[in-house]
Order: C-alpha cells, then structure tokens, then sequence
C-alpha cells in the first residue's frame, strides 16, 4: 500500500480527472486517488476471469454486515435489520420516500441528502448549523423552529460532509430527542463513518430507543475503500414496518451487480483491515499537512479542524473580499473545488460562495503542489 504513488487517471474515464483540462488539479469529487485495496483487486479479477456474470443470490451479505457492525461498532445489529441496496444516493430517494410529508436538513450538507426530497417532490426545509469560531454544530433551537406541522423527516450527515464533524453522542441523542418530540424518521447518511481522525463513530440507531424504531441508516464501502464506480451500500432498519415501507419505495431499483456484490464482501472482512488502518494514517497526515499550510499562506484562511472525512470545508472570505473562491480558485490556481453555495441548495444568491470543499485524499505531493498555487495565486 503505497499512498504516496502518483497515478495517471487522466484518460480512463474518471469524472474527478477529465472534467477539467490537463493544467488543473482537481480536488472537487469525492473520490480519492489511491489504488483500492489488493484483497479487492484480487477478488475482482478473480470473478472476471470466472466468465460468467448472470443473476446473483445475496443471502448472505446481510449476516456478514451485521457482524461487521457488531464488532466494528460493538452494537446491536441483527441481519433481518440490513437491507443492501445498489447505492447510496439512490437509497436516500428511496428512505425519503417512505414519508409523505416535509423533511428538514440541517445545511451545509451535500447535494445527495439535498437532493433526494427535492426530486421525490417533498418540502425541504433548510436549518443552518451552528459556527463558532470555525465548529460546527447543530442548531437545534432552529430545527425545532424549522420542524412545523407538515414536517415528517430529519435527515442527518454523519460524519458530517462538508464540515468534517463527528457528532458526539450527547448531540445524537439531542437530535433523537427533537424527532420524538416532532415525531419525526430520522434518516443519517454514515457513508464516511469509517474515515475518523478524532472521537468516534456512533451509528444513529444506537443512540436510544426512539432512534432504533424511527431511523434509517445509511452506510456503503464506497468512500473508505474507493470503490465508488462498484456502487453498493446498505440501510440499517429495526423497524419492520419502516424497513417494509423502504423496501417497497425501491421495488424498480436493481440490486448490485457481481462486481459490485464482491467488491463490498471483501470490504467488510479482515482482509482490508490493515490497509484501513493505514489509509486513516495517510489521511489524518494530509488533513494535518493541510490545514498547517493554508494556516502559513495567511492566518485569514479559515476552516474547521476536520474530525472525519477527508473533505476540508474552506473559506476564503477574509482573503478574497467578495469574490467567489471556487471561480477564483480555478482561473487563478487552476484548482478545481466545490462551490459552497451548492452545500446549501444552491438557490443562496451567492451568500457561500467564499467557501469551497477541497478533497485532499491524495499523494501528499499533490496537497504540496495546491498549497504553492494557492499561497503564489493570492493576493500579498
């Protein structure tokens, strides 16, 4: 496992390294440039070379995720809770689904949870997070506010993307505590939880007993083991009623394909454990080597110290007076970057557009390569 190898992707087919032309570094989608891990490679090509690629039968996979859970998260999770579907983004249409009404989000988040009530013609209404002084936290006094009659449906980010937090338990439980009162599905989208630098994962579900009958939890190897071209992902449901009613909202979305199947496999057995354990290393280093370089280009450059993830949430405010950084970044460092406005909706009148989420899973050299055109691009 070679974190520091540079790979040319440029001509296979990758969105994050074709979008743009060849004088631009891309640190927009979230995809990472490190080879996935061998044990996944093997399994694959081994499955290719077996020729034969009909219908599948997955039995098994929900057993093996809920040991996987158990050990990983030491909590309670049974394979009649699990149900895999073909990939994240589309589960969270189908979780949005199950309820009729409204569904509140706290904001900044990404355009996946953003999305999915929009598109299954749902209210969504919007409740901004707490920052101070660069931390980020829920605001529950305005969710309650946010969370009338017509809402049905809280949706949550957790690891929180883009500002990298871990939600501690005490706010989980407040959380759970505002959809009790509201009466409320709480759907937490974990894709990133196994990418922690500091505290700890907790799955929503084990928060109490009001989130394990009212939550659907999303999780999926895509994120931690870069295989999110082998879409697949699964939904942690304890409420039977709950889990038939999703179950029913995605009656005309396949299941994963072979590949994608034994990609995940491999992904939740010991074969990847080593190689996680040095990808949350590399990562905790670039996160680090990071945020110490945007602090030595100017002291102006603020953003949150990344707890998980590995997408750092910047603003460039105080530096770029006005301008829209993700436009400034691109013509002037000839970095590719999420516009912030797009983390709350897009439809914000330019209000975010200081901020940019910058993906940093990649060689170290390359955080070095945008430090210098960021710090020679700005202004002095």
């Amino acid at each position: 496992m070679n974190f520091d190898e540079e790979i040319e992707r440029r001509g296979d087919g990758s969105e994050k390294w074709n979008r743009y032309p060849a004088d631009v570094l891309p640190m927009w989608i979230a995809d990472m440039d490190f080879r996935a891990p061998q044990p996944i490679v093997d399994a694959l090509v081994e499955k290719a070379r077996f020729g034969i690629y009909g219908y599948q039968i997955y039995d098994e996979l929900p057993a093996l995720l809920a040991d996987w859970l158990r050990e990983k998260y030491h909590c309670e999770a049974q394979p009649e809770w699990i149900v895999p579907v073909h990939a994240l983004v589309p589960a969270l249409a189908q979780a949005a689904s199950v309820r009729q009404g409204g569904v509140l989000i706290p904001v900044p988040t990404y355009m996946g949870i953003l999305s999915a009530p929009v598109k299954t013609g749902r209210r969504a209404t919007h409740a901004a997070l707490k920052n101070t002084n660069e931390s980020y936290e829920m605001d529950f006094a305005e969710m309650r506010l946010k969370a009338d009659s017509g809402t049905e449906t809280l949706m949550l980010c957790n690891p929180q993307n883009p500002v990298g937090r871990v939600y501690r338990h005490e706010e989980l439980l407040e959380a759970s505590r505002l959809a009790n009162e509201k009466n409320l599905l709480v759907i937490s989208d974990e894709v990133h939880s196994e990418l922690i630098y500091e505290g700890e994962h907790i799955p929503f579900w084990t928060v109490d007993d009001y989130a394990r009958e009212n939550s659907i939890t999303l999780m999926g190897p895509g994120k931690t083991c870069n295989i999110a071209g082998l879409p697949f992902g699964f939904a942690v449901i304890p409420n039977e009623a709950i889990r038939a009613a999703f179950k029913k909202a995605a009656y005309a979305i396949s299941e994963s394909g072979v590949m994608h199947a034994t990609a995940a496999k491999i992904a939740y057995s010991p074969a990847c454990t080593e190689w996680k354990r040095a990808l949350i290393a590399y990562l905790k280093g670039n996160r680090d080597f990071l945020e110490a370089g945007l602090k030595n280009i100017s002291s102006k450059i603020r953003f949150p110290h990344l707890e998980g993830t590995y997408l750092q949430w910047v603003d460039f405010g105080e530096v770029l007076e006005n301008q829209n950084a993700g436009k400034w970044l691109l013509l002037n460092a000839k970095i590719a970057a999420n516009d912030g406005n797009m983390f709350y909706g897009g439809d914000t009148h330019g209000r975010y557009d200081a901020y940019v989420r910058l993906n940093f899973a990649a060689p170290r050299s390359r955080l070095a390569c945008a430090l210098e055109r960021i710090g020679n691009a700005l202004p002095h």
